[in-house]
């Protein structure tokens, strides 16, 4: 079985790579005990590469939304990365309102670029 997140470190910020085509409510609870790991082991600026995700159900979404909430709490960075602006989960995003509070990207390098790291 293909782990349901791969993580990656670059420099100071950590990249959680889900590998889930449906991102729902069978596999929320588990990002979220990833995120909160991640979050007590000091990695506060994190990257979620939603690239391959095709949908995203709302408690998978609430899952997002705690886990950028403990790192934004603590100073840390947190944004989102989709492969372009067709994603059906960006439209949900826009539809939701919930840009207004994540940062978004379409390539890693970007969101590195934006965290902007010493």
């Amino acid at each position: 079985m293909i782990a349901e997140f791969i993580i990656e470190e670059i420099e100071s910020t950590v990249v959680v790579r889900v590998q889930l085509d449906r991102a729902t409510l069978s596999k929320a609870a588990l990002f979220r005990d990833t995120i909160e790991e991640l979050i007590q082991s000091g990695k506060l600026n994190i990257i979620i590469d939603c690239r391959n995700i095709a949908f995203m159900d709302s408690t998978f979404l609430g899952a997002i939304v705690v886990s950028l909430k403990k790192v934004n709490s603590l100073k840390g960075k947190f944004c989102l990365v989709f492969a372009d602006k067709s994603s059906l989960v960006l439209s949900m995003l826009e539809t939701t309102r919930m840009l207004k509070i994540i940062k978004i990207f379409f390539s890693i390098e970007d969101a590195l670029k934006d965290f902007d790291l010493p």
